[in-house]
């Protein structure tokens, strides 16, 4: 089923291909800015289901007809394990790519590009996967992912990482170095008002916003909370927390049990445009991401940080990932070792006690994100991808002997 506009009405522009399982959570807004931000190409979506469409809206997007029942998530789960697309997805994605043919296909997620080869081997088409944190970290250690890697690197075009330690963690894999990109994700940055950030003494606010699971480092949040309010007597911390997950039950025992919950308002999850309305209530974003117990990771670097400090607020982190890449230590903001709630209550201090910093750091980091992540200068770098990637499929395929 495809919900459109006139596709057809731009026939001069090459056609971009993107897959992915879901169009779009609200946590991967950033799949949708990268459409938006390449408009030389007429961009198209094939996902098993879809959300949030009259936030992300996209020309065209493909999805299989039918509903879930009792039966077919049990043999769209089936048909995965064995590394294969379900029936109803391989006829639907079929269908829009004979009649729409692209010039190329993007697949986000590693395990999106696994299940794309098919259709890339079946129509000819070049593929780039673009790799975001999950899909390096925890999928190749698994058995049945490294085989499926072996042939996605074998028989991929391209791949995008979001920063340097990505790139090294991919080929660390096995990726072939010479096809791995880096190439930053970009926001909105002149969507973003820039406010500078002023503490003269009352309530000092800290906002966490993260999905609330192990890799988030919350738990180290709340404890390194507890640690400054132990240090320096009199301090009034104010605490919003945004986000909802598996940890949920946990992460209030423990507010619970370090005294904090009545400091602390617990928003659940919020739509982005929420997210960026409290970057304004708060002196300092607090995300010290980590290595979970599984070997998950960031991958790259949240998203949420660059939007953070376009606005002009510090962000307080640990140098995990492609974190550092994004958060200067010491100029747009303090990194601290992963799981060093000591330090992170000593760098929330050093915010309370020295606030022209707020001010120091927030500018430097407005800068360091027009600079560096701003959607359509990224946007543009990623147009030169695509068509350099097309054009040198193009050139094979016309360098091949005519089937007589």
């Amino acid at each position: 089923m495809a919900a459109r506009q006139d596709i057809d009405a731009h026939p001069v522009k090459s056609r971009v291909c993107h897959v992915i399982h879901e169009y779009l959570g609200h946590t991967l807004n950033w799949v949708h800015t990268q459409i938006k931000y390449t408009p030389e190409f007429q961009h198209y979506v094939l996902a098993s289901k879809t959300a949030n469409l009259e936030a992300y809206p996209v020309e065209m997007i493909f999805t299989p007809r039918w509903r879930p029942s009792s039966r077919l998530p049990l043999l769209d789960r089936v048909c995965r394990q064995f590394g294969v697309y379900p029936p109803e997805n391989v006829i639907c994605f079929s269908r829009a790519i004979r009649k729409y043919p692209p010039a190329l296909m993007h697949a986000h997620f590693g395990w999106d590009g696994f299940f794309a080869l098919s259709l890339k081997k079946r129509f000819r088409i070049p593929m780039v996967t673009r790799f975001y944190g999950y899909d390096v970290g925890v999928l190749p250690k698994l058995a049945v992912w490294r085989r499926r890697y072996a042939t996605l690197f074998r028989e991929g075009d391209l791949f995008l990482v979001e920063g340097n330690r990505m790139r090294s963690a991919l080929v660390d894999v096995g990726c072939p170095a010479g096809r791995v990109v880096v190439h930053h994700l970009g926001i909105e940055v002149h969507r973003i008002p820039y406010r500078a950030r002023n503490y003269e003494g009352g309530a000092f606010r800290i906002l966490i916003a993260a999905s609330l699971v192990e890799k988030k480092g919350i738990e180290f949040a709340l404890r390194a909370i507890r640690t400054a309010l132990d240090a320096m007597p009199g301090l009034d911390l104010r605490v919003r927390i945004i986000g909802d997950g598996v940890l949920k039950d946990k992460l209030h025992r423990l507010a619970d049990d370090l005294y904090l919950n009545d400091r602390i308002q617990w928003l659940g999850c919020q739509p982005h445009s929420s997210f960026l309305n409290e970057l304004y209530w708060a002196h300092v974003l607090v995300s010290p991401s980590q290595t979970a117990s599984d070997g998950n990771t960031e991958g790259g670097a949240p998203v949420a940080f660059l939007e953070a400090q376009a606005s002009g607020l510090p962000v307080l982190s640990t140098f995990h990932a492609d974190i550092p890449e994004i958060v200067l230590h010491g100029k747009t903001g303090i990194l601290v070792p992963e799981k060093d709630s000591g330090l992170l209550a000593q760098a929330i201090l050093t915010m309370v006690s020295r606030p022209t910093l707020l001010i120091e750091f927030g500018g430097s980091g407005r800068r360091h994100v027009q600079s560096h992540y701003e959607a359509r200068n990224q946007g543009a770098l990623l147009s030169e991808i695509y068509s350099e990637l097309a054009d040198a499929a193009a050139l094979v395929r016309s360098r091949r002997p005519a089937i007589q």
